[in-house]
């Protein structure tokens, strides 16, 4: 919902109001130390937005709903740019920023669409918190933030348009998908240079996507893209995330190959470029989850199979956290995408979903006197499967606070590795999720 916007450094918020956001605890995301003349600009990080705190705690200007602690700190070493900070998603999300001195900022669709965006002019050396706010309560979204000093973000101006329909059409696929690759025949090339993304992107490209690809991830860990044509060719693909990738000779000749690892539902955008502007060519679009590009190889190769079972002693595929009784910041939180191509009750009889084969998350807990709540929050339909450190398997599906969140509590604790998965209701469902950790409540 497009509503207002609260301007950028000339329209700062007075610090010391009626606050619930606490800038002094660790921030869920992590933090980043930038020098002014940082490279890559800008610098980017995957958050999930919103939380249960509304934003206009801050000020009655600000919307949306945000977490206690920040998302992510960056630690600025100032010089002669402005700085912008932006945040780019396919949901309507906003931003509330506490600079050096307290000074509080926030914004609602400053950027591109229902994008928010705040603009730093002369900002000052310190630390910045951020929170990632998702205008509607309980819509946690996956979402990439941006730092520049180019006044650029994910999505911004330097960036093609992703709202556009693709030139030559689109596809529906789901995770197993045949055949494979998937090809279509588009023309390379148009009148925006790819170096406005980033310095590393070669080519000229068209504003509105080539192809535009909407896939339900599943069992398969990558998903290559990759151009053929007798022309010099170069790729630049917006993954459902919305992180940029390029590319210009990564496959064989002067053939581009883009291969996406951490996959997510969702759309996956892609231009086809020419080297040289003016030279448009014909080429082959291919899309793969074994790695086959057309007219690269001779003879297809037999498809592997998925991943095999539920694997808890494989690496946590979102990391992994050492937790001691009255940890904080409480909730802890990480952002992950549910489901996988396994079935939850191959493990335990009743329990719901569809996940992946290793954790999702690794907890290292050391118990106290407090329970231990595990929950997840998302806009699809979840579930929970957890392998506690006895060995013995739960699960859920509804039993969070809201909505179709689950929620598993641990009256008694005990200390050790519980191993989680968070699952997708129905098959191909992949969704965004946010896990919470805690002693005080569920999702």
């Amino acid at each position: 919902m497009k509503t207002f916007l609260l301007a950028t450094a000339s329209v700062a918020l007075m610090a010391g109001g009626a606050l619930a956001q606490d800038y002094s605890a660790p921030p869920t995301y992590g933090s980043v130390n930038l020098n002014a003349g940082f490279t890559p600009d800008p610098y980017t990080v995957n958050i999930t937005s919103g939380g249960s705190i509304p934003a206009s705690n801050v000020s009655g200007e600000c919307r949306g709903w945000v977490a206690n602690a920040p998302d992510y700190s960056v630690n600025y070493a100032a010089g002669s740019f402005d700085l912008t900070i932006g945040a780019t998603s396919n949901s309507d999300t906003t931003l509330l920023v506490n600079g050096p001195n307290g000074e509080w900022y926030c914004d609602d669709d400053g950027g591109d669409g229902l994008n928010p965006l705040v603009h730093l002019n002369n900002p000052r050396s310190g630390r910045y918190d951020v929170w990632i706010g998702s205008y509607s309560q309980g819509d946690y979204a996956a979402t990439v933030l941006s730092v520049s000093e180019l006044g650029l973000t994910q999505g911004g101006s330097g960036a093609p348009n992703t709202n556009a329909p693709a030139t030559f059409g689109s596809v529906n696929l789901t995770s197993g998908f045949t055949p494979d690759p998937y090809t279509v025949n588009v023309v390379s090339g148009g009148s925006r240079a790819a170096s406005g993304l980033s310095s590393s992107c070669r080519g000229w490209i068209a504003d509105a996507p080539d192809f535009s690809v909407n896939y339900s991830a599943g069992g398969y860990d990558t998903l290559t893209i990759g151009a053929v044509s007798s022309s010099d060719t170069t790729l630049v693909v917006n993954d459902a995330y919305g992180n940029w990738y390029c590319d210009d000779d990564g496959g064989d000749g002067l053939n581009p190959l883009v291969t996406l690892t951490n996959l997510a539902s969702g759309r996956y955008d892609i231009w086809v470029g020419s080297y040289s502007q003016g030279n448009n060519a014909s080429s082959v679009l291919s899309i793969s989850e074994i790695g086959q590009v057309a007219g690269n190889q001779p003879r297809p190769q037999p498809r592997p199979q998925p991943r095999s079972g539920i694997n808890m002693s494989a690496p946590a595929a979102y990391g992994s956290v050492s937790l001691r009784a009255g940890f904080q910041p409480d909730p802890y939180r990480v952002s992950i995408t549910s489901g996988g191509g396994y079935r939850a009750d191959s493990v335990r009889s009743g329990c719901a979903g569809w996940v992946a084969s290793a954790p999702d998350f690794e907890l290292t807990y050391s118990a106290g006197s407090l329970p231990l709540i595990i929950s997840a929050a998302s806009s699809s339909d979840t579930t929970l499967l957890i392998n506690d450190p006895n060995g013995n398997w739960f699960c859920d599906d509804d039993g969070g606070n809201a909505g179709l969140n689950p929620a598993l509590r641990f009256d008694n604790a005990a200390s050790g590795v519980y191993d989680i998965w968070i699952g997708s209701y129905s098959q191909g469902n992949n969704a965004s999720a946010s896990l919470s950790i805690s002693e005080l409540y569920s999702e």
